[in-house]
């Protein structure tokens, strides 16, 4: 049984086609920059479906901000998290390369320390160059790119016995963020503490409400207080990553009446035992997705009453997407579409009109095609792995690429000829599977169009497509210097 999202949601996707979303338009071909500008608002929770969006029309979410941002900007149903895990796509989000340049293959605690699992002093990040350039740079939430001290926490052999919880000291492991209201890695979501500006180790604000509703407090702070120079502010929040029990009751009681099997309405949800973990957190998880989409509300609120929404860049997006009982699975990292997809939407009134673009966009050319949005093209790092795509943004170019990258690293650095890599296409997702010795365990072939929900595994039926896919995977393999290619 499928439930009907609200009729303001469905209102909205008529609007949606009727505003011709198919193709973004720029709305000016002036392309010089200004003096002032543009600003960068990019908001990532963490852990948020790509089907949790109302105007999807998918998961029956309440997100009438979400929503009305996908209406007024571009949306990019084809946005991948290429590593869907934290740290990862925080370094690839940051460096604009790979996991395997940028030393961030997995999640940053004090098992992965002694791998050199975090991100590198001397890195030039998108922050940097911001910084640089004359930007206020402000970093709000979760960070999880830097590696326990050991004062925090000795070396562990098990990722489950790790220490998580990073101190990232004012100075250059920053980045060119110089407004700083972050903390490592933690998941106290109604009762957060953080790291202010210079703030020592030991002085840590707790914030006594939900987190969410924090950072957003301090995101309209910030807003509001920066006008006089061009100021890039990310803002990345916890929920909807666990626990997913934390989470003000106003939310939970607009999902609290509805029927579990109406909340879980995906067909790929196994029922008995296996489908239990999901049909236990989605209503917690939506309530998580309704919250942090009233934030965002507020946040976009305030940046109209600021006067700076013509000429700030709004991006929403996630890390990685949620499995939430489908296949099964709860949380990430795997290839099927919760958990590999990611939402993207930009908003940029003064340069762009609304629409849809197919882009198969990979986190790491995030950094180099908003740069060139930015005016500052120039100052791309020469050792960016990502591709500039900023004219496709404008509809200034239909050079786009066949298929974004899937990796999953497993114990890459104890193993890096095993794990899996593949792509996804406009019709298949792929994957090669290693064992541990490096050899070929399997194959995995999805057809999309014809079975969205990903429940037959036909790699064994199409050879020749397995053999034509492998061709365009390993050369963009070798482009990104994995391992496997050596």
């Amino acid at each position: 049984m499928k439930l009907k999202i609200s009729t303001y949601c469905t209102t909205l996707l008529s609007g949606l086609a009727l505003s011709g979303m198919m193709f973004p338009v720029i709305a000016s071909s002036q392309n010089k920059r200004e003096e002032k500008g543009p600003n960068l608002l990019f908001i990532f929770p963490d852990q948020f479906r790509v089907q949790a969006q109302g105007f999807v029309n998918e998961d029956p979410v309440f997100t009438p901000n979400i929503d009305r941002l996908a209406q007024q900007g571009i949306v990019f149903p084809n946005a991948v998290s290429n590593r869907p895990l934290s740290s990862p796509y925080r370094g690839m989000l940051l460096t604009g390369k790979y996991s395997f340049s940028n030393n961030l293959q997995t999640n940053c605690n004090t098992y992965s320390r002694k791998f050199g699992n975090y991100l590198r002093e001397e890195e030039i990040c998108f922050s940097d160059v911001l910084n640089q350039n004359g930007y206020q740079c402000g970093y709000i939430g979760k960070w999880h790119l830097d590696a326990p001290s050991y004062a925090e926490g000795p070396d562990v052999n098990d990722w489950r016995e790790a220490v998580w919880e990073a101190y990232t000291p004012p100075g250059s492991n920053r980045h060119g963020f110089t407004f700083w209201h972050a903390y490592g890695c933690n998941n106290q979501h109604n009762d957060p503490y953080y790291w202010v500006n210079n703030a020592s180790v030991q002085d840590t604000l707790f914030a006594r409400k939900w987190s969410p509703e924090h950072e957003a407090d301090v995101a309209i702070e910030f807003i509001h207080t920066k006008r006089k120079d061009p100021w890039a502010l990310f803002v990345s929040m916890n929920p909807p990553h666990g626990p997913y029990q934390e989470v003000p009751a106003r939310y939970r009681a607009l999902y609290e009446s509805m029927p579990v099997d109406s909340l879980l309405n995906r067909p790929n949800v196994p029922g008995g035992r296996k489908g239990e973990v999901g049909r236990k957190n989605v209503r917690d998880y939506f309530a998580c997705v309704t919250g942090v989409d009233d934030q965002i509300g507020r946040i976009l609120k305030a940046l109209d009453e600021s006067g700076q929404s013509e000429n700030t860049i709004v991006i929403f997006t996630a890390d990685h997407g949620e499995m939430m009982g489908s296949h099964g699975l709860l949380q990430k990292v795997v290839w099927y579409e919760e958990s590999f997809r990611i939402p993207f939407i930009i908003r940029w009134p003064k340069k762009f009109r609304s629409g849809t673009n197919d882009l198969h966009l990979s986190v790491p050319d995030l950094m180099p095609t908003l740069l060139s949005l930015m005016g500052l093209e120039k100052h791309i790092p020469v050792d960016v792995e990502g591709r500039n795509y900023a004219e496709v943004f404008t509809g200034n170019s239909k050079e786009k690429p066949e298929f974004a990258l899937y990796l999953n690293l497993e114990s890459g650095y104890e193993d890096p000829g095993g794990g899996m890599r593949g792509l996804r296409t406009d019709h298949y997702t792929f994957v090669i599977q290693k064992n541990k010795q490096g050899g070929t365990a399997n194959y995995l072939l999805y057809d999309n169009r014809n079975d969205p929900f990903q429940l037959k595994n036909i790699a064994t039926e199409h050879p020749d497509l397995i053999v034509e896919l492998e061709g365009k995977l390993w050369p963009e393999l070798k482009r990104i210097k994995d391992p496997w290619t050596n």
